[in-house]
């Protein structure tokens, strides 16, 4: 299963105010695998590749476990666009 979803930019952040699509494919063994994570809207960030929009996901190695959801992978995101992670960075 593939979602879009849109995410608004968080408040105090030099995203606020920014629409941004996100692709989460679920079909690659989920539960017990994170979903692919890709946002489609261009976006500077260290822990997003600009090119691909791939996402940095050693944090979710670290945690994820298959009664995660989507609903925790939305806020992950938005904890991403929130503190990005400068020890884990791609670009």
């Amino acid at each position: 299963m593939k979602w879009i979803v849109i995410l608004d930019g968080p408040a105090s952040t030099p995203f606020v105010g920014g629409k941004f699509r996100v692709a989460l494919d679920f079909s690659d063994n989920y539960p017990f695998k994170y979903p692919k994570i890709n946002f489609k809207t261009k976006i500077y960030h260290p822990n997003i590749k600009s090119d691909t929009g791939e996402i940095c996901t050693l944090a979710l190695d670290s945690v994820w476990v298959p009664t995660l959801n989507a609903k925790y992978i939305i806020e992950f995101l938005l904890t991403i666009l929130q503190t990005p992670n400068t020890e884990n960075f791609l670009e």
